[in-house]
């Protein structure tokens, strides 16, 4: 499953720019969003007490998680490095788009003769 995960802090910010960043993304990936994720809420609020946290339980291996930027997930270091190790046990992806993250992504080398 791919989920496409929008987070904004207040009611004034809208969803439609993290919507159109990640369909542009999927599109140019050749990737179909199955699930989104929609919240407003602080990134400070634990995301024990966010839809993240639902989405992190029920992730299996080999889903992806595909966001603006990493911190759309969490306002502070220390909960940002929980949540991708938890995807990182569950052996999901999760993938950014601004800041070209990529956790899970296989890279394949070349050997060259």
């Amino acid at each position: 499953m791919i989920y496409g995960y929008i987070r904004v802090s207040t009611d004034k910010q809208t969803v439609e720019n993290q919507r159109f960043e990640i369909v542009s993304f999927c599109e140019r990936q050749g990737l179909e969003i199955d699930g989104w994720i929609e919240e407003t809420i602080s990134g400070t609020k634990n995301y024990t007490k966010r839809k993240l946290g639902d989405l992190l339980e029920k992730i299996v291996e080999d889903d992806l998680i595909v966001c603006a930027e990493l911190s759309r997930l969490g306002r502070n270091l220390f909960m940002i490095m929980e949540i991708l190790h938890i995807c990182m046990k569950k052996n999901c992806k999760v993938w950014t788009i601004k800041d070209n993250y990529r956790l899970g992504a296989r890279l394949f080398h070349l050997k060259l003769s």
